[in-house]
């Protein structure tokens, strides 16, 4: 037997076939979506406005600059459709700094759930508390549904549903093309 031959046959048999291999474990939640989200809204937090920035009990300008962190964050396709919104004269449920012009500014949160998704993606479920931007330090509490999924390898924020829920079916018929390696029927 020659060299490269005897090389092949240790190769093939160092190699169990692939029906022999134990299934990938599914990815855990806590350490890709949970986290990104997480750092997604700790940008959020971080750039608002707090209580001190009042001047005669009103908020300074909003800087859109402050949130680059949360947009760094945010699915590529998503901040195109908040910039169309913005365009005309709407709200996106991800743009964090249209809400702060209207001083309702995220204090806190707290996770409360991640679940798998259609087409590779999770939903993080996020209980939130907003300052309302007055003095008197008058709060507002909500639980909202992050849709996560990686998008050019990386996980970020897709949508954010506000006191709502995803359905899996809206999921896997409205997002197609927003994730890795999922294309939109032509």
């Amino acid at each position: 037997m020659d060299a490269q031959t005897l090389l092949l046959a240790v190769l093939v048999a160092a190699a169990p076939p692939r029906a022999d291999r134990a299934p990938a474990a599914p990815e855990n939640l806590l350490a890709g979506p949970a986290r990104c989200v997480l750092r997604y809204l700790d940008a959020v937090r971080l750039a608002g406005p707090r209580v001190a920035t009042l001047r005669n009990g009103r908020l300074p300008p909003q800087d859109e600059r402050a949130y680059a962190a949360a947009r760094r964050l945010t699915a590529a396709r998503t901040l195109e459709e908040i910039d169309r919104r913005a365009a005309r004269g709407e709200d996106h449920p991800l743009a964090p700094w249209r809400d702060a012009a209207r001083a309702r500014v995220l204090e806190s949160f707290q996770l409360v759930a991640a679940r798998r998704a259609p087409l590779g993606a999770a939903i993080v479920t996020v209980r939130e508390r907003y300052w309302l931007g007055d003095p008197t330090g008058s709060v507002e509490q909500a639980s909202s549904e992050y849709l996560v999924a990686r998008v050019d390898r990386e996980w970020k924020v897709v949508d954010r549903r506000p006191g709502g829920t995803f359905d899996d079916a809206a999921v896997a018929a409205q997002y197609a093309g927003f994730f890795d390696g999922v294309r939109p029927a032509r």
